[in-house]
């Protein structure tokens, strides 16, 4: 795993699993991971966003505050803000989270429970300016 030390400019810290490299265990993070390789066992960040590049696979227990899926997740999968599947995101397992996003031609196979988060009103990282604003104003309403 490579981690990618903070900037000048303060921004949080940033792990990485490379194409090609294996993990198996348990993972702990505190603020940005990206999985482009294969993880198997546990991740947990109570907070933390986990990225599943393309070529990533992860089979394991997920329990994050962001999951942004672009590769294959096997396992239950808990968000205390959110999930977004990607068009090339595969789940395949239970998801509990406040807000979950699925964008044309990422699948889900599993059970999905919404709970109650003042999260869930926040407007998702891929939508345009426009869709966030129509966003905003229905859920002020």
């Amino acid at each position: 795993m490579k981690l990618i030390p903070k900037s000048d400019s303060g921004s949080s810290d940033f792990g990485w699993i490379g194409q090609g490299v294996v993990v198996s265990g348990q993972i702990s993070f505190n603020d940005r991971l990206q999985v482009d390789g294969k993880v198997t066992g546990k991740v947990e960040s109570g907070n933390g966003i986990l990225i599943v590049g393309e070529g990533g696979i992860i089979e394991a227990q997920v329990d994050v505050g962001v999951c942004v899926v672009h590769g294959t997740v096997n396992g239950d999968l808990s968000a205390k803000t959110r999930i977004e599947i990607h068009r090339t995101g595969r789940i395949q397992g239970d998801l509990v989270t406040p807000a979950l996003l699925i964008e044309e031609g990422g699948t889900l196979n599993g059970a999905v429970k919404m709970t109650h988060e003042e999260s869930r009103r926040a407007a998702p990282d891929f939508l345009s300016e426009e869709a966030k604003e129509r966003h905003r104003i229905k859920g002020a309403v």
